[in-house]
This record gives structure tokens, C-alpha cells and sequence, in this order.
């Protein structure tokens, strides 16, 4: 008999500051109920450490894992910008038979220096709240972020639409039998 049992998926968001990919990955995990792993969270509380993004990540990585060890979904939030960190992700869901989804959020030039400019800078010490911040980050990045991604696991999605259609369309993706709650038929 073939095992009837739901697929176990790591969701992966990827995309630069103030693109949207948080909102979309809260709404997300509100909507199946599965653990949220946000890479700030943890940084946020580490941040005085030495090599707190390294620690962060691996943290982060840490808490995914125990979670595709249990069988159980999880989001993972953070830029996904290094090659390095989608390689790690693709042998941790390989390890636990997880199957993986990269949900990369993008915006039009215009809309997302507006939304990153009006971000609350003091809300964290961490994050980029400036477009010239941004761009002196993308410059040190050197395009490192365009790395390949297989089609089967690549989603890129236009941020500028409602969070809800987007939720809706990674739901679909997911294949998630609960894509309308609210409606019945």
C-alpha cells in the first residue's frame, strides 16, 4: 500500500529586506500551523556575540532540522542570499525526506525602496532601514544571491500583490488541501 501520509515540506523564504517575505512567512505559518523559524528572531537575541549572523544561521538551520527530524513542515525566514545556505538547507530536507520550496519575494525597483525607507529603524539595530545601506549591501554582495535554484523547487513571486493571493498561490504550489478555509462548499 503507498504511504497516504501528507508530504513534509521545508519552506524556504527568500528575498532582500523590506521585499515582503515575512509577512507572506507569517502568513503562512499562521494559516497551516507550522513552526516559523525567522533567522532575525534569533539574531536579535545574539547579537552581541561574536559572529552573530553565522551563529544565527546556524541556529537557525539547528531548529529546522529538529523540526523535518519530527516530520513535521517548517518555514525557515531569512534572505536566503548565499549559495551556501540553500545547499544546506537541500541536504538537511534531504536527510529528513523533506521536500523543499524556495517562495523568493521580489518588487519593482520604486515600491521596494519605498517600503524598505519606511521601515522603523529603531525597531532593530540589525537591519537595513536605508535604500544607501541597501545598495552598499547589494555592491559587497557581488550578485552572490543569483545562484541557480531547480524550477521544481523556485517560486518567485511579485510582492507588490495582497499577501492573501499570495498565500493562496503558495498553497497551491504546496498542493495544501485547506487553500480556502473560509469558504464551503
Amino acid at each position: 500500500m503507498p504511504d497516504e501520509s501528507p508530504a513534509v515540506w521545508l519552506v524556504l523564504m527568500k528575498g532582500f529586506p523590506a521585499t515582503g517575505k515575512s509577512e507572506l512567512a507569517y502568513a503562512l505559518a499562521r494559516r497551516l500551523r507550522w513552526p516559523l523559524v525567522d533567522k532575525d528572531d534569533i539574531k536579535d537575541v545574539i547579537l552581541s556575540c561574536p559572529d552573530s549572523n553565522q551563529l544565527s544561521y546556524e541556529a537557525m538551520w539547528n531548529v529546522a532540522g529538529r523540526q523535518l527530524r519530527l516530520g513535521v513542515s517548517v518555514i525557515v525566514d531569512s534572505p536566503l542570499t548565499y549559495p551556501v545556505a540553500f545547499t544546506t538547507a537541500t541536504a538537511l530536507a534531504e536527510r529528513y525526506g523533506a521536500r523543499v520550496l524556495v517562495v523568493e519575494t521580489q518588487l519593482e525597483e520604486r515600491l521596494w525602496q519605498q517600503r524598505l525607507e519606511e521601515r522603523d529603524a529603531s525597531a532593530s539595530t540589525h537591519k537595513i532601514a536605508s535604500w544607501q545601506d541597501m545598495q552598499n549591501m547589494l555592491a559587497a554582495y557581488d550578485g552572490c544571491w543569483r545562484y541557480p535554484i531547480p524550477d521544481a523547487m523556485h517560486m518567485p513571486v511579485d510582492a507588490s500583490l495582497p499577501v492573501m493571493e499570495l498565500m493562496e498561490r503558495v498553497l497551491s504550489r504546496l498542493g495544501h488541501p485547506e487553500r480556502h478555509p473560509t469558504h464551503t462548499p
